[in-house]
């Protein structure tokens, strides 16, 4: 399963919140995730695919159990920090596998 980050270079705040991404081992939250970025300028590569997320990013997204669907988490607060927000993550993460 994959978790998407949407960002823009030379955006501080998907800066931000990548350098707090990086610290989290998405290994223990569950063994098959996956984090990958996805830079919604590289119009070569996405076109208008994500064009929705021009003024919104960052935006963190996980892959759905039919690999198919894309579903948008939470926006996260620019305060959360490690075990803060790892948790978060498992959260909306487990959230989204029960329903």
């Amino acid at each position: 399963m994959k978790i998407f980050i949407f960002v823009r270079q030379g955006c501080c705040l998907c800066d931000s919140l990548k350098n707090k991404l990086a610290k989290i081992n998405f290994k223990e939250i569950l063994p098959n995730l996956e984090l990958k970025e996805i830079d919604i300028d590289r119009v070569d590569l996405y076109q208008d695919k994500y064009k929705k997320y021009d003024y919104e990013v960052p935006i963190i997204a996980i892959e759905g159990i039919n690999s198919k669907e894309i579903i948008e988490l939470p926006r996260i607060s620019p305060r959360l920090k490690d075990d803060q927000l790892k948790n978060w993550f498992q959260k909306n993460i487990n959230t989204i596998l029960n329903k």
